[in-house]
């Protein structure tokens, strides 16, 4: 064999080799653009979906959803803590946990902020009904929650049972 055979079969190798990995290369790009492409018609389908089941159970006040509560009933009487939670979450809160706090005798119902954001606090206070006076600060980042919530004997004064009434 030549040299010039030798250079022509080397040079058909690599043309043969670049030509593979082109295709290679062109089918994966086809199957990312394809995977971006159904990904976002799905995305985009499951939000709509999302915001019809929203709608149904109530729930549309969804920029609360980022406000993560626990709401614990210091009152002694009982289902007083799940008329709130429902409240809660019908406003559109996102609340945590529920119980019962470690005492039965709370006059003042209280929203205690967890995180330093005493806007969040105040936002749950209004809904509520509850005097901005009644918000204290104990930050504990370890309980996930944005505040929690200790319903007082004054539950009866407050929204969550006036405005049922209305």
């Amino acid at each position: 064999m030549g040299v010039n055979m030798k250079q022509e079969l080397k040079k058909s190798l690599f043309n043969y080799v670049l030509n593979i990995t082109i295709i290679i290369l062109g089918v994966l790009c086809a199957y990312l653009i394809f995977s971006l492409v159904t990904n976002t018609i799905l995305s985009k389908n499951k939000t709509n979906k999302d915001f019809k089941d929203s709608t149904k159970t109530g729930v549309t006040n969804q920029p609360n959803l980022s406000i993560q509560v626990d709401v614990q009933n210091g009152t002694g009487e009982n289902r007083v803590g799940a008329i709130f939670r429902d409240y809660l979450k019908r406003k559109g809160y996102d609340v945590v946990d529920l119980g019962n706090y470690k005492s039965n005798d709370v006059d003042k119902t209280i929203i205690i902020d967890r995180t330093g954001d005493t806007r969040k606090a105040q936002r749950i206070a209004e809904v509520l009904g509850v005097s901005g006076r009644n918000i204290i600060q104990q930050i504990n980042r370890d309980l996930y929650l944005d505040a929690s919530i200790i319903i007082g004997k004054d539950f009866n004064d407050l929204k969550p049972y006036t405005d049922k009434l209305k």
